[in-house]
């Protein structure tokens, strides 16, 4: 907070002046040490009040006003302006010390703060310039020196006191100024993301009846597909394409239904038992492709719970674009794709990685996969690895695409796992705090 840092600076002055109090005593200077003493311990009275007072407004959650910062500046001109007048006024090489303060105003505070508290300091330095106790020394001759070496000091202080206060200001304003971009964009994705959901939950229903209608029409010819196998016609010849055609109507009804139910409240799995079951059925959407399924040590699987339904959604898209990427090659010949999904797990993290052999991808479109969608060389819009990296950032992990060791690319999808006690604890919580 800007006031904590103001008054862990303050401290700062108080053993500076301490310094310069003694230093001024050893170089024969007549001081009226109690009078200054007194002003600096009203200072630390009032920065000990201050801190006092921060803590009970952070306590309560109130914040800190801009006129609380005003008058604790203006406190800061006063105490000057005190210590100033008995210690040669406006002679005093220390007297420009009102600048920094000024700067700090000006960093913090409305214009119009900044202007009354120029004003104060414009009006103490005028009257010091008239009103004040001279400086007495023990060697006249010394004056000069002593006042070159005044002003060498109150360089070094006031350079310091800038540099190291504005330079934190700075930084907390360049951090905020960051969050808020980073909040910004959060926005902008959350808003696409919505407009994309309702037009999945419209296609979704648009589709159902015409997938309805194909399932028993399949349904129909797979029968009369089987009678006329026994009978040697050419439309027995089909009876196992259209097996696999019910296959795919199921897989499409599966999907329509998890949409159905994405927003209800799910429990997370064992990573063992639902990885297998569900690579088997991305195998039987994609009957043409090879996968090689990599699962972690036995201890490791066993204990690792994951969101089936968000983590499959990205592993299904990460697994069809991967096998999509072999339409892109032109070697001459039909390719098998092969696909390697591996697992890995920790105690905190689980890393699942999809990698084909496909033909790749150039490295400035890898940096903006996940990001926005992009465009691809086979046709799709990149709407579907954006939303894959959404959903990776809403369960707090992350999506890297990058080349592969061999030819190829290599999707890392790294996720916070969820203990099993933390499953159970979701099972067993009051349905009104689901």
């Amino acid at each position: 907070m800007t006031l904590r840092r103001l008054l862990w600076l303050r401290w700062g002055v108080l053993a500076g002046q301490g310094v310069i109090l003694w230093l001024g005593h050893a170089l024969g200077m007549h001081l009226p040490v109690n009078t200054l003493l007194a002003i600096m311990a009203v200072e630390g009275a009032v920065n000990l009040a201050s801190m006092f007072r921060l803590h009970v407004l952070q306590k309560n959650g109130w914040q800190v006003a801009d006129g609380e910062l005003a008058a604790q500046l203006l406190f800061d001109v006063g105490a000057l302006s005190a210590l100033l007048y008995f210690t040669g006024g406006a002679t005093n090489p220390f007297v420009s010390f009102y600048l920094p303060s000024l700067a700090i105003a000006a960093a913090l505070l409305p214009w119009w703060q900044v202007a009354g508290l120029a004003l104060a300091a414009f009006a103490a330095y005028s009257v010091m310039l008239f009103h004040y106790q001279p400086l007495h020394l023990h060697d006249p001759d010394s004056a000069v020196s002593a006042h070159l070496g005044g002003m060498w000091l109150n360089f070094i202080a006031s350079a310091a006191l800038l540099a190291g206060f504005v330079a934190r200001l700075s930084g907390t304003l360049r951090q905020r100024d960051a969050e808020l971009a980073a909040a910004r964009e959060q926005l902008l994705r959350d808003e696409r993301m919505e407009a994309l959901g309702a037009q999945a939950a419209s296609a979704a229903h648009e589709i159902g009846t015409p997938l309805a209608t194909i399932a028993v029409v399949t349904g129909e010819l797979r029968r009369d597909a089987m009678d006329a196998a026994q009978s040697g016609t050419a439309i027995g010849a089909y009876a196992e394409d259209l097996v696999m055609v019910e296959q795919q109507l199921a897989l499409c009804k599966a999907a329509l239904g998890r949409l159905q139910v994405s927003g209800a409240s799910q429990a997370p799995v064992k990573l063992a038992d639902w990885l297998p079951e569900f690579a088997r059925n991305w195998r039987l959407r994609h009957p043409q492709a090879e996968l090689e399924l990599a699962l972690p040590a036995a201890d490791a699987a066993g204990k690792a719970m994951v969101d089936a339904v968000a983590v499959g959604q990205i592993l299904t898209i990460l697994l069809d674009n991967a096998a999509q990427s072999y339409a892109r090659r032109d070697d001459g010949g039909a390719v098998t794709p092969w696909i390697r999904l591996d697992a890995q797990a920790d105690a905190a993290m689980l890393q699942l990685s999809v990698v084909d052999r496909g033909r790749g991808m150039p490295a400035g479109l890898l940096a903006q996969l996940g990001r926005k969608p992009v465009p691809s060389a086979s046709g799709g819009q990149g709407v579907g690895l954006f939303l894959a990296q959404s959903a990776a950032q809403r369960l707090g992990g992350a999506l890297t695409w990058r080349s592969a060791l061999e030819q190829g690319t290599r999707a890392e999808l790294r996720l916070p796992l969820v203990s099993e006690l933390a499953s159970e604890f979701a099972l067993n919580m009051p349905e009104a705090h689901s």
